[in-house]
């Protein structure tokens, strides 16, 4: 029997992902966590084999120090990360931290199983679609220098919050500038640190400019 616990802030997309398991004998799901310390709770009471865990929990920082914090205290867990983020930046990071399992949410119960099952055998696994992004961005990299823009792949939305960030607005002044929630302009500011894998706003415009994002 696999012991799973699943780790997303997404109420729904937790059940969904807890109903769509519950045929398989071979695999039991311990509990849904929506938050980091529920995760900790959790992992106190039970023994867990793996943890379907989003990158986005709720903030993208919040799910890479979650990770951190297992392989600290918890290395005998495996994480497999079943997130929307494919991004190969945040793949690349993740992965390097020694990630056992990457998958993209629209995956399917076949696909989901058989990760589940090769990662608890010991092996990883990566999404095909993930995984033929890698395997182009290795091949280009070889022809273009390493501050290339074929680097990070950023949305429009991302851009701009890149922009106003270099421009000096605050979080308040963006969200009301581009009308969306101050949450929204944390997610995509969280975002943009992991993604030029810096710890500061300072070192993001810094490595943004060097790069020629801005």
């Amino acid at each position: 029997m696999i012991n799973l616990l699943i780790a997303d802030d997404h109420n729904v997309f937790v059940e969904g992902i807890e109903s769509l398991l519950s045929d398989n004998d071979g695999l039991k799901v311990l509990g849904r966590c929506y938050n980091v310390e529920s995760v900790k709770e959790i992992l106190q009471a039970f023994t867990v084999d793996i943890i379907l865990l989003d990158i986005s929990f709720p903030r993208v920082e919040d799910g890479l120090m979650l990770y951190d914090y297992l392989l600290q205290h918890h290395k005998s867990i495996k994480v497999i990360f079943l997130t929307m983020h494919d991004e190969l930046s945040i793949v690349k990071r993740v992965m390097k931290k020694g990630g056992q399992g990457y998958l993209l949410k629209n995956t399917s119960k076949t696909e989901l199983v058989q990760a589940i099952q090769t990662v608890y055998e010991g092996k990883k696994y990566i999404n095909s679609f993930i995984k033929e992004l890698m395997d182009t961005h290795d091949k280009k990299s070889r022809k273009t220098s390493f501050f290339s823009t074929n680097e990070i792949r950023l949305s429009p939305r991302e851009k701009e919050v890149l922009f106003l960030i270099s421009e000096g607005y605050t979080t308040q002044q963006m969200a009301t500038k581009l009308f969306v929630t101050l949450k929204a302009i944390e997610f995509h500011r969280s975002s943009l640190l992991v993604k030029f894998d810096v710890p500061n706003t300072a070192l993001l415009i810094k490595t943004a400019l060097e790069m020629n994002y801005l």
